[in-house]
């Protein structure tokens, strides 16, 4: 994979390297000297860039945040239907009814068209609760860290008691108090409701849902802020140390000047990690809390609320969580991978070790067939989940390859064997006889079996040429 991903990694190189000139250019345009005086941080930011493209899994959680936002922003324009369009299907229609992609929920609305419309709800929610709980907690951090003593002990110990209770039930604590409040709040302030009902998509007629969804937004920054509280303040009794920080107290530049020219900066590095890291966590605790019945009422489309109102009904209408979950699954995964090489690459030391974990080599046939392999597989189970719709069948077919790999594997380690390639032979037969036996289980998946032992036999394929020397 190395081999291949180094080549796509020095492509990257240069459209990063693209929008970082793009972004000096601007910035020379209204500060001339600009991109002089700030020329090592530019070349920093590259070689970070540079970093970043070696690593599949940040491109690729790069990639899902990017879709996440996208389809964050653009849901409520591209949903085939509104999702208060209530009963237009059978409630609960399997997908393919209709057309409908991913099938019905049980109002009988197109559950594709929720889930869209259910990303903005998320993303904005998310997103806001960033915006004030991040901001709140690093400067409470700052204030504790710089100057020590009786206020950095009160405020430490104001942490300590929101750090006494668990995340999850402080969150519903609050998210059950304060609904009515909020609803006060925005009847007070009419331009301020219609700007959420903008911002979540809403229609003006549910705008009465958005005091239980503030209260949650409200109740996820008090949860929040703490972790930044608790960050930045370690960061700051490092990093006011220094030289420099000293430097300027003899200066006799002010207090505030002082932690946001010479000491934010410096730290701001490791809390955007922290808030990319935490950007997943906020998502998932949302869904809980409406999974509980707090936040979003219906008709409001929101993925917690759609796994909590159709877990009723599995595991007949497995659509109705499956798919709300899957979601929630490739937001949250790419939030985290997303994260977690930032946090390698904003660390010189780290980042060396990204940047020379991945050798250029010719690409050979071999790594081609084997990620060929892989996308048969994966093309096998799509097949499986949106033709067939046979989910327990579907799990059935997983553990037969499961089996079907450990014979492959197993007999093959035995090198008396593997030479002969028995247990690729045994591993192809082994799949036969227990799709036969299990037929049962498996009505309409024989086209995705046929592809996903077509992908096996091509991964063995790749095996066996990977001693070649031919290059593409």
């Amino acid at each position: 994979m190395g081999k291949i991903w180094i080549r796509v990694a020095k492509r990257l190189d240069k459209l990063s390297d693209k929008l970082v000139d793009a972004y000096t250019n601007l910035q020379e345009l209204f500060h001339t000297g600009w991109k002089k005086s700030n020329e090592s941080r530019i070349n920093e930011l590259k070689l970070m860039l540079r970093a970043f493209n070696r690593s599949p899994l940040g491109v690729i959680g790069a990639m899902l945040v990017a879709i996440f936002v996208i389809v964050g922003i653009l849901g409520p324009y591209i949903a085939p239907e509104s999702y208060a369009a209530i009963y237009h299907y059978p409630k609960n229609a399997p997908p393919g009814y209709e057309g409908l992609l991913l099938g019905a929920d049980h109002y009988g609305r197109d559950l594709l068209s929720v889930l869209l419309y259910g990303f903005r709800v998320s993303m904005v929610i998310s997103f806001v609760v960033v915006l004030i709980g991040a901001p709140l907690g690093i400067l409470i951090g700052l204030i504790s860290g710089y100057y020590g003593g009786i206020v950095d002990e009160a405020i430490m110990r104001i942490t300590d008691i929101f750090y006494a209770f668990p995340a999850l039930v402080l969150a519903m604590a609050f998210a059950a108090v304060l609904p009515q409040r909020m609803t006060e709040i925005l009847d007070l302030f009419p331009p301020l409701r219609d700007l959420f009902v903008f911002l979540f998509g809403l229609r003006p007629a549910d705008s009465g849902s958005l005091g239980p969804m503030l209260a949650i937004v409200f109740a996820m920054v008090l949860v929040w802020w703490p972790g930044y509280t608790r960050m930045t303040r370690a960061l700051v009794l490092s990093v006011k140390e220094n030289v420099y920080v000293e430097a300027a107290k003899a200066l006799g530049l002010s207090d505030l000047e002082i932690m946001r020219k010479h000491i934010l900066p410096n730290i701001m590095s490791i809390v955007l990690v922290m808030v990319t890291i935490d950007l997943g966590s906020i998502i998932i605790l949302e869904a809980a809390l409406s999974y509980f019945g707090l936040g979003a009422q219906p008709p409001v489309p929101e993925i917690g609320r759609i796994i909590f109102d159709m877990a009723i009904y599995l595991p007949d209408v497995w659509w109705g969580v499956l798919y709300p979950g899957l979601a929630l699954f490739i937001v949250g995964l790419g939030w985290n991978l997303l994260g977690d090489v930032l946090r390698d690459v904003v660390d010189p030391k780290t980042r060396r070790s990204i940047e020379f974990g991945i050798r250029e080599e010719p690409i050979y046939l071999s790594d081609i067939l084997s990620i060929a392999s892989y996308l048969i597989i994966l093309a096998a189970f799509g097949v499986g989940i949106f033709v067939s719709a046979n989910i327990p069948g579907l799990t059935v077919l997983v553990i037969i390859l499961i089996v079907m790999l450990i014979v492959w594997k197993g007999v093959d380690s035995i090198s008396a064997l593997g030479k002969f390639r028995i247990g690729k032979a045994l591993s192809i037969v082994s799949f036969i006889i227990l799709y036969m036996v299990l037929s049962g289980y498996l009505q309409g998946l024989l086209i995705a079996s046929v592809i996903m032992v077509a992908g096996l036999v091509v991964n063995m394929v790749s095996e066996e040429l990977r001693p070649e020397v031919k290059t593409i």
